[in-house]
């Protein structure tokens, strides 16, 4: 009998230890203090004098479907939103949309998870056309084309072009969940971008 609870006592310590750990994998937690440094760059042309519906109509594609990139999608939605834009979903890459586009990538990712650590270091590609045309550039940049080279297409409209790039590096000390870790990565680059956005479109003369 003796041996039988000793036996049922391991087994529910090792089903507790694994619902904790699964925890960490599946819910959404956190109670963690981060460290996040944000380098971007950007190149901006513009023909004529743009008329920039900025907050106004805009397509957002953003192109991956892992975890990551769907979360990012989620978060830069969302700031997107807050800016007073109304967010069109982009299902599928164009070479030209209706309206002004904002394409982004997920170029590179690399991270060290723990439930009580983690790290990692984000690139983002994104570029950004106030009349929806042009996003061939997006393409080119995208293949690793790292030349920034805007060319007058004879649009007969002004036009702002932009292509950026932010590279992320954070470091997250406490207790935190892994989606709730990949959440926090989206949101601070998703306010990078748009913050980014906003200030070129304000520069625009």
């Amino acid at each position: 009998m003796g041996e039988d609870a000793n036996t049922k006592k391991i087994l529910l310590a090792v089903l507790i230890l694994a619902v904790v750990l699964s925890s960490f994998f599946v819910l959404d937690f956190k109670a963690a203090k981060s460290e996040t440094r944000a380098n971007s760059r950007i190149a901006a042309y513009s023909t004529g004098e743009p008329q920039i519906d900025f907050p106004g109509r805009i397509y957002l594609y953003v192109e991956g479907e892992d975890v990551l990139s769907g979360f990012f999608r989620e978060k830069i939605r969302a700031e997107l939103e807050k800016a007073g834009m109304d967010v069109e979903d982009a299902e599928s890459f164009e070479e030209m949309y209706d309206s002004q586009a904002l394409l982004v990538n997920v170029r590179d990712f690399e991270g060290l998870y723990t439930p009580v650590y983690a790290s990692s270091s984000l690139e983002i590609m994104y570029f950004y056309s106030s009349t929806g045309e042009d996003t061939i550039y997006f393409e080119k940049f995208n293949e690793g084309n790292v030349t920034r080279v805007f060319k007058n297409t004879g649009s007969r409209e002004g036009e702002k072009l932009m292509d950026g790039e932010l590279e992320l590096q954070d470091s997250t000390k406490g207790i935190v969940s892994r989606k709730a870790y990949r959440k926090h990565l989206a949101e601070e680059a998703a306010k990078n971008v748009v913050d980014q956005l906003q200030n070129q479109i304000r520069d625009t003369p």
